[in-house]
């Protein structure tokens, strides 16, 4: 298994980190981690799907692992609209022009969303599919005491900026202020709007990627399962699928935020359904066209 490190760079200049995982030549596939992380959260998947022949990238969001810290603030807007196209193009000249699949973990679906919500017909023809692993934003504060969490968040970042993901136990890595209040303010008002007051969940509807989220019944904060299922369900597709990952679903265990991308349960259960997803979207007959 091989993983090569390249570097790209977005239209208003900011360095990104592109890992290629593996030499799977298989349908090109696309992985990212969401707030508080950097590519490590994915490498595993990445592996466990390259290993099966599909070829698999992995990321940094701006200011993120590897990627550069950008000079001028930025927010979820900023990754959906500069670094999101930036790695589509960037993969799909380095695989022919395939389309490809999207795997994104918490912030890194919704970045995704928000990318094909304000452009459609680019994202049908670009992408094959999207996977949504833990992906939310409007159900966060849907109860008093986690209200009281996310206000308490956006406190921290009204007073401070950066939110310190370890000190915090949320995450490696600090994540910037304006994308962090702008998830609180998402959570608070239960609208997933942009900053020029863009309506994502509405412009979804012209979406008609195929999807597959799923959602941990122990993610509790997060990304709560009435949120993943609101988010999967705004799109226009047909081929939508939601699954909820717990006991009394049939899986080991009440899954976690990170525990449903990253845990020896996960390599057992949610990554062999992606995989299946994956392969049933197009994913194995493109592997197995360019293997011949």
């Amino acid at each position: 298994m091989t993983d090569l490190a390249d570097c790209i760079t977005t239209r208003d200049g900011v360095r990104l980190a592109l890992i290629r995982v593996g030499n799977g030549r298989g349908a090109p596939v696309v992985l990212t981690h969401g707030t508080f992380s950097n590519h490590r959260s994915c490498m595993a998947l990445a592996a466990f799907l390259a290993a099966r022949g599909l070829a698999c990238w992995v990321f940094d969001w701006r200011g993120h692992g590897r990627s550069a810290q950008p000079r001028a603030p930025y927010t979820f807007d900023t990754v959906a609209m500069e670094d999101v196209p930036a790695v589509i193009d960037a993969v799909r000249a380095r695989s022919a022009g395939q389309r490809i699949f999207w795997v994104g973990h918490s912030g890194g679906g919704l970045v995704a969303a928000m990318w094909m919500a304000r452009n459609p017909a680019h994202a049908a023809r670009a992408l094959s599919g999207v996977v949504l692993l833990a992906s939310q934003a409007t159900a966060a504060a849907v109860s008093w005491r986690n209200r009281l969490r996310v206000r308490a968040m956006a406190c921290w970042i009204a007073c401070g900026g950066r939110l310190p993901g370890p000190l915090l136990g949320v995450g490696p890595e600090s994540e910037a202020g304006g994308v962090m209040r702008q998830w609180c303010q998402w959570n608070l008002r239960g609208a997933f709007v942009g900053i020029d007051t863009f309506d994502y969940m509405r412009a979804l509807r012209s979406v008609e990627v195929p999807v597959l989220a799923l959602a941990g019944v122990g993610d509790t904060f997060i990304a709560p399962e009435q949120g993943c299922e609101a988010l999967a369900s705004a799109f226009g597709s047909a081929d939508r699928t939601f699954r909820l990952c717990g006991r009394l679903h049939g899986f080991r265990e009440d899954y976690t935020h990170e525990r449903l991308i990253l845990s020896r349960n996960a390599a057992r259960e949610t990554w062999p359904l992606i995989e299946h997803w994956l392969a049933t979207h197009g994913a194995a007959m493109a592997q197995g066209a360019l293997a011949g």
